[in-house]
């Protein structure tokens, strides 16, 4: 269903949350906490590192309680949400899962990371109707790239490590023009217009696979993001393309959902926060 939020009424205080597990290392409360003052908005967001099941119920029971406006998910809670929520907008239902909730007297669930991964794109100058993409990953938030690049009509690979899996996925959103692989793809030359990153690789110990025999002549983006280049990006470095790493698309998600809960879109500029963040 389509769900629009208008003129949403603004409380004497806006208490805002993030759910999910782990939460030690998110950027969200600052950047919210960065909205409210900058909206001239009285409230606070805190984290709940919440498991599954039972307590994620407690904790949206605690939320009514105390009069929370919403709330937004990360891993690895989204497609949880996705089933508890009462309504959802059209995003999240295609995507499967919910980032963001307002709580109304029903739970309303949005999902903010499709708007958030166009906004990226748009800030790098390609566009991506039509073209060429390479998606590297298909679990996380890579089903909202997913829906994005469904929406833009491109033409798609998908390179995956569980071939079944991915088929699972591009079946499920009814997405035509696919080409399902397994890592030997990047092994061979090919060029495309867009690469992206949506898997974990690198994380831990700052190896990615080898990519000198794919060829991004648009932009490579990661939705990861650090302080510098990370490491699917550096291994990107052979092509002149756009480098893009995943924290502007963190931010305008952000954006998103805040404007959601408060009918005001914030003002924000992406490199200043990325600045104050020492990113």
């Amino acid at each position: 269903m389509n769900l629009t939020i208008k003129n949403q009424r603004i409380r004497m205080f806006l208490n805002l949350a993030l759910i999910g597990n782990p939460l030690k290392h998110t950027f969200s409360p600052f950047i919210h906490t960065r909205f409210l003052k900058n909206s001239g908005l009285n409230g606070g967001y805190c984290c709940f590192e919440t498991d599954g099941g039972d307590s994620i119920k407690q904790t949206i029971d605690t939320f009514r309680r105390y009069s929370f406006t919403g709330f937004n998910v990360t891993v690895p809670h989204k497609e949880e949400i996705f089933r508890l929520v009462d309504e959802r907008d059209t995003s999240a239902d295609g995507v499967g899962a919910v980032n963001t909730v307002l709580i109304k007297d029903k739970l309303c669930g949005f999902n903010t990371d499709v708007y958030g991964f166009i906004k990226m794109i748009e800030d790098g100058g390609h566009p991506l109707e039509g073209s060429r993409v390479l998606l590297l990953g298909c679990g996380g938030a890579s089903k909202a790239v997913l829906y994005a690049l469904k929406s833009a009509n491109v033409r798609l690979t998908l390179v995956n490590r569980n071939l079944n899996k991915a088929e699972d996925i591009i079946k499920s959103m009814k997405f035509d023009n696919v080409n399902i692989e397994d890592y030997n793809f990047i092994t061979k030359e090919n060029s495309f217009d867009h690469v992206i990153n949506g898997t974990s690789m690198g994380l831990e110990d700052g190896v990615f696979a080898d990519m000198s025999k794919i060829y991004c002549e648009k932009s490579a983006v990661d939705l990861q993001y650090k302080k510098g280049l990370t490491p699917f990006l550096k291994n990107m470095s052979h092509c002149g393309c756009a480098k893009i790493d995943g924290f502007s698309m963190l931010v305008y998600q952000a954006a998103k959902a805040f404007e959601i809960w408060t009918g005001i879109y914030p003002e924000f500029s992406v490199k200043e926060i990325a600045d104050e963040l020492g990113l």
